[in-house]
């Protein structure tokens, strides 16, 4: 069986276990069988313990079937390297795992967010021909003008309470039922609060009508309006828990449900009806009443109603600040319609509507889901050692985005309001592109403000806005009596470009970055000069020419962006 060199007496159990003998011998040849040759073996003796085996238990000699199966203990690697890297591989996976998925999840929730947030947007540009078409230009004053008084009201009556919940259900509080205190706390402190709003407007409706369009006799309007204010407030704690239970995807339900509702019911009440302006604000109320529909019972049935005073005062503490924040940015967005209305007319105060509705649609194309992702890939590129570079590739690119999308959605704006408004109001059409120019400002603000945010100043957002929304009555008070619409849209402009420019000099103050103003500028005036350029070679074509001037432009610009974005740069280190 072995080579006749050695014998088996010579390769005995003795010499198997001499270390120095098998050291200096060389490799045996053995015989090599095709595994189909080898019978099935059964009833194995086994070795537990290979030191007790002896001469007699095994020999070189005997045959397969006659050797016992050894069991031979598992051997751990005891190198401390390898242990090391074990671990670290362990460790890295580990860490993946958890990462991932909340990275997942979180992209999926803010997906779903962006789509519930773009639906309330969408379907007020879906309506506002549908309104002008249906109202007066007077009536559709009124109705904006109301509109925004329903904006402040409830800014302010929510008592910042929406952005309080969170903070308290996801860290200060912990247990289920503090939780469901959280909840029953605010949905009382803003049922209170909203009732006693009614009755402080529905007392002096009359002066309130006079105050705001010189008709006492509109006061009825007024209450139907804090009646949309009050059923608003109570949507709040239904849409706080589902999003502090991370319950996307039935938030966006309901957040859609209300704008179909609203949809539907102001082309019954509205163009069927005829019921004006009221119908107009009871077909957004009936929007809200079919969340409260939906929330309020089960809140009251899972948390009850009732206030637990440790956790009013809590929220109160943390939402009352905020209400200046609100207050400031409906100052900055909403008050030259007042304005308008009150150096103008209602008629104005219609057109400026419109036409800012469109100039604005860049804010819920692109700025609307910016806000949604922004932050967490604001965080992620502060933690990387190249974070300013990145942030400076960000600025440029962003900025030349919303530029294009500024001139193309200017182009399209004025087309649909050539298309789907009356043709009264096709006279403040150049208002469209001013409007989307402070979008862009507002848009560049966030990347601007990364400093603020990295270092922990947030509150800097409050003293910028505030800034902002003095310079904005500033600006109505001196250019809407001498101008109108114009005005009011250039005073939102320069307000805009305050708030950007403020942003920008204090964070380069307390975290540097070179954002390449020059370039974004260059691009900037690029833009104006071919919207300027194209509106008035649009005066002479026809429908057609138009459309291929506006589609030319576009190719254009954006082959210059393409060009201005992929120049050389400085790399900051």
């Amino acid at each position: 069986m072995l080579e006749d060199k050695y014998t088996t007496e010579d390769l005995s159990y003795r010499h198997l276990y001499e270390d120095s003998w098998l050291d200096q011998q060389s490799t045996l040849p053995l015989p090599v069988w095709e595994i189909d040759r080898w019978p099935t073996l059964v009833e194995f003796k086994t070795i537990d313990n290979w030191l007790r085996l002896g001469k007699d238990t095994m020999r070189i000699d005997s045959s397969i079937d006659e050797i016992p199966t050894g069991i031979i203990p598992v051997i751990t690697a005891s190198d401390p390297m390898t242990n090391a890297v074990t671990a670290s591989q362990s460790a890295i996976t580990s860490n993946a795992k958890e990462y991932i998925a909340p990275l997942r999840k979180l992209i999926k929730s803010s997906g779903i967010y962006a789509i519930a947030s773009v639906a309330p947007p969408l379907v007020a540009l879906v309506l506002a021909p549908f309104l002008t078409r249906s109202l007066l230009p007077r009536d559709y004053g009124i109705l904006t003008i109301l509109t925004t008084f329903i904006s402040l009201v409830a800014g302010i009556t929510q008592l910042g309470l929406g952005s309080a919940f969170f903070r308290a259900y996801s860290y200060d509080y912990t247990s289920d039922r503090d939780h469901r205190n959280i909840i029953s706390t605010t949905t009382t402190l803003l049922c209170l609060v909203s009732i006693l709003m009614m009755v402080g407007i529905a007392i002096p409706e009359a002066f309130l009508a006079r105050l705001f369009f010189g008709r006492p006799s509109l006061g009825s309007l007024v209450v139907v309006a804090a009646g949309v204010v009050f059923l608003q407030n109570l949507t709040v704690p239904g849409f706080a828990w589902l999003r502090a239970e991370s319950r996307a995807f039935l938030y966006a339900i309901l957040s859609i449900v209300n704008s179909l509702i609203a949809l539907i019911t102001s082309l019954i009440l509205v163009g069927v009806l005829h019921l004006g302006i009221a119908g107009a604000l009871i077909a957004t109320g009936s929007g809200y009443a079919g969340v409260v529909i939906c929330t309020i019972p089960i809140i009251v049935y899972r948390a009850g109603l009732r206030i637990r005073v440790d956790i009013a005062r809590n929220l109160l503490t943390f939402g009352l600040p905020l209400v200046l924040n609100v207050v400031s940015y409906w100052v900055l967005q909403l008050s030259d319609r007042y304005l308008l209305n009150l150096f103008g007319s209602l008629e104005q105060t219609a057109r400026y509507a419109v036409v800012y509705a469109l100039g604005s649609v860049l804010s819920v194309v692109v700025i609307g889901p910016l806000t949604l992702a922004w932050p967490t890939t604001m965080f992620a590129i502060a933690k990387r050692e190249d974070a300013a570079r990145i942030f400076q590739l960000v600025f440029r690119w962003l900025g030349m985005l919303l530029l294009f999308a500024a001139l193309g959605l200017s182009f399209v704006g004025t087309i649909l309001l050539d298309w789907l408004f009356p043709i009264g109001y096709h006279s403040a059409a150049p208002i469209i592109p001013i409007i989307a120019e402070s979008i862009v400002f507002y848009g560049i603000y966030y990347v601007f403000m990364v400093g603020a945010n990295v270092k922990r100043k947030t509150w800097l957002a409050a003293v910028f806005t505030t800034i902002a929304a003095f310079v904005n009555i500033a600006m109505n008070l001196f250019l809407i009596p001498r101008y109108g619409a114009m005005g009011a849209a250039a005073s939102t402009l320069i307000a805009y470009t305050v708030l950007a420019l403020a942003a920008y000099i204090v964070n380069q103050c307390i975290y540097p970055i070179s954002f390449e103003m020059g370039r974004f500028i260059a691009a900037l005036v690029m833009g104006i000069a071919l919207y300027a350029g194209s509106s008035y070679l649009a005066q002479t074509l026809g429908v057609y020419g138009i459309y291929g001037i506006y589609i030319g432009a576009l190719i254009v610009y954006g082959g210059c962006l393409l060009v201005l974005a992929k120049l050389p740069t400085r790399i900051q280190k």
